[in-house]
């Protein structure tokens, strides 16, 4: 009986041991700013378009990431459903020029200009907060520094340092 139950525990540790997640390495993400766009450089391959980093700032699995690149995302969708009223609104004039004003016509896609462009601003900040947190949640080594006073007014300083292993 002793022996079945060693067998099976022995049986079972070695499939957890096999079945484990395999680990993936995950690099920093330079950003390179140039006169007409932004450029992404990772693991030495050169990334145009920044939804392609999808991936590797999810793997990290910090909360604060996942947030600011899924707010990025969703204010990106947002911009391209904006971006429809004026071509939709251009298409009605060209079929009906007499129903639709000029200054109504220019007050709707001025508006929209203003509206996407600030929502184009505020989600490349939410980008680049994602890609500097994520940059530093992969560095391999922080060293932190904490003070706190105590109840009795005196002062504790605390000193770490954390190492990826």
């Amino acid at each position: 009986m002793k022996t079945k139950i060693l067998i099976g525990f022995l049986m079972f540790v070695g499939f957890k041991t096999f079945a484990q997640e395999e680990k993936r390495t995950l690099y920093p993400i330079a950003v390179k700013r140039q006169l007409f766009g932004v450029k992404f450089i990772y693991d030495r391959q050169i990334i145009d378009n920044a939804s392609a980093l999808q991936i590797p700032l999810l793997q990290a699995r910090d909360p604060k990431v996942n947030l600011e690149f899924l707010t990025y995302k969703q204010q990106q969708k947002l911009v391209k459903l904006i971006n429809i009223v004026p071509a939709g609104l251009s298409l009605y004039t060209i079929f009906n020029r007499d129903k639709v004003s000029s200054g109504f016509y220019w007050s709707t896609v001025g508006s929209t200009l203003l509206i996407s462009s600030y929502l184009n601003v505020k989600s490349n900040i939410h980008l680049s907060k994602a890609i500097n947190r994520y940059n530093e949640v992969i560095s391999s080594n922080q060293i932190g520094l904490n003070i706190q006073t105590t109840p009795e007014h005196q002062a504790v300083v605390g000193i770490g340092l954390r190492h990826n292993f």
